[in-house]
This record gives C-alpha cells, structure tokens and sequence, in this order.
C-alpha cells in the first residue's frame, strides 16, 4: 500500500499506521488518509467529494493519473489530506453533518419497510437461537427480552405512521454514530448512508446511554445539539421513533449468530429494564430546552417508575 500510494501521489510516505480499515500517516504539518471506497465508486462517495470540494479542513487528492482512487487488491481507494487529526473519537460539538439534498424528501415510508424487513428476518431465526442457548434460565430470559423488544418495534411502527407524510432534508449520515466512532469513519463510503441527521444522534445517544446508564449524559446531548445544530419538531420526532426500534437487540441476536462471540444474555436483560428511563427522560430533556413535546407512551412511564 505504501508504495503505491507514493508512486500514484508522488508522496514520501516513510510508514503507514492502520486502524480498523484505513491507513494513515503525518507528513509535515498534515496527516494522509487511504481510505476504500469498495469495488466501485458509488453514489456516496460523489456525495463525499462534492461535500469535500467545500471543506476547509479535509481535501481529496488527485493521483497523478488525474483520478480520484486508485486499485489495491480489487478495491478502489481515495487519499484525503487533513489539517486535524481524524484518528480520534467524534465529539457531537463539531461533528458536521451535511446535508446534501436541501428539498425535503418524505422518508419514513422507505424507513418503516427497512424496519419491516429486518424484523422478518430475524423472527425467523429467534426460536432456533433461544433453543442454541446454553442453560433454560438464559433461554428465559432470552424469551422475555424478544417479547420486549417486539413491542418496542410496535411502538416504533406507531410512532412513524405518524411521520409518513413529513419531508425531511437528507443528510450525508454515519449509518452507526456512536461515542466510539473514530472521525476518518465520518469519510468512509462503506460507512456512510442518505438519511436525516435525526439518524446519526439518535444512535449516538442510544449507544451513549447504555453504555453508562447515565440521565444527567442525556440532558447534555439534548443541550449540545440544539447549540451546534437543532432538530425541528419534526425531526426530534423522527429521532424519537427511531429510539424505539431496537437496534441494540439485533446486534445482539447478530452476536448470537457468530460461532466465535459471546453475549450476556443478564446484563442484556437489566439493560432492557433501564431503556425505559432513556425514553421518557429524553422528551421531558427536550420540552425543557426546546418546548417541543414529544408525546411519551404510557407503557414507557410506568416501565420508568418501575423498580425491577
């Protein structure tokens, strides 16, 4: 790859570090990444180039060729030059979502039918994982934990029927932002989708909250975005259908399904038991900063209150 990239860029690239899937270095004052773009440039990644023609702190380089990628190993592979550092955690103050189609686009038909979709395909699998469970009290509360989230994706089928008919700009999105995703991802192609910026902090708070359960977290999100970069009512909306489609337990049954990964079906479970406070806690968070009401299903107060 180093050499490659020095002969196609005419670079002096002594040494390349890798992260994940993308490879990176400092040259003078700069750093360089060589990030893959897939076995074709797609759709995304000319959205990409055109958000970097306008960016002053990211740019793409051209190879000596005049191309914007170059081949390795059947994989197409662009460089982008960098005056900051991009191989460290996002922080929600200055993460930049473009937006890249400004007239607004109707998208929770397209939106509710991936939900429908993803839902088929792991019911079909869940009686045989439950039964691949190692002891019956896992399998109990595996049993317990689909009942949950199936009703969680009842509510999220409610809540966007409400949506079908409110256009939305459409955004260049990190399709998992979460507090562990490194600032390269946010130009990485394969890592990128068309959706609304709603998207990217939905999951952001979603993950931020269950990895440490803490409320006082979910009042500085609602805070932070309103200052950098504020939802209308519509897409706080958009934001709060989304938390109740449980990626968190696919990822799970995902898990499930690798020979070689482990999940703790109990602390799955007390997580499930805490999600409700997320829910209930992030609209009261945003009537009080915004005096936008979000309407909080019955069910989800009296799992927050509960004591289980």
């Amino acid at each position: 790859m180093k050499e490659l990239i020095n002969w196609y860029y005419e670079l002096q690239i002594d040494h390349l570090e890798q992260l994940n899937d993308v490879y990176y270095t400092k040259l003078s004052d700069r750093y360089i990444y060589i990030i893959s773009v897939g076995k074709e440039k797609n759709t995304i990644f000319f959205h990409l180039l055109q958000y970097l023609q306008y960016s002053t702190e990211q740019q793409i380089l051209l190879s000596k060729e005049n191309t914007t990628t170059v081949l390795f190993e059947e994989q197409h592979y662009y460089v982008l030059q960098s005056t900051v550092i991009l191989h460290e955690f996002v922080d929600i103050r200055t993460l930049q979502i473009p937006t890249i189609y400004p007239e607004p686009y109707a998208l929770a038909t397209e939106l509710k039918e991936r939900w429908i979709a993803k839902n088929r395909l792991h019911e079909e699998q869940l009686n045989v994982l439950i039964n691949h469970l190692s002891s019956n009290h896992d399998r109990l509360l595996f049993f317990d934990l689909a009942t949950y989230y199936i009703h969680l994706n009842e509510q999220a089928y409610t809540f966007i029927n409400e949506l079908i008919d409110v256009k939305y700009p459409v955004s260049l999105c990190h399709m998992r932002l979460t507090p562990t995703t490194y600032k390269f991802e946010c130009f990485c192609p394969k890592l990128l989708t068309l959706d609304n910026k709603s998207r990217c902090y939905c999951e952001y708070i979603r993950h931020l909250y269950l990895m440490n359960h803490d409320l006082v977290q979910v009042q500085s999100f609602v805070k932070i975005i309103n200052q950098v970069n504020p939802l209308s009512k519509e897409e706080w909306s958009l934001l709060y259908a989304r938390l109740f489609f449980p990626t968190q337990f696919y990822d799970a049954l995902f898990g499930l399904r690798q020979e070689n990964e482990t999940v703790n079906i109990a602390r799955m479970y007390e997580q499930a038991l805490d999600y409700a406070k997320l829910l209930y806690q992030l609209p009261y968070e945003v009537y009080h900063s915004k005096s936008i009401e979000l309407r909080v299903p019955e069910w989800v107060k009296k799992e927050a209150f509960s004591k289980n």
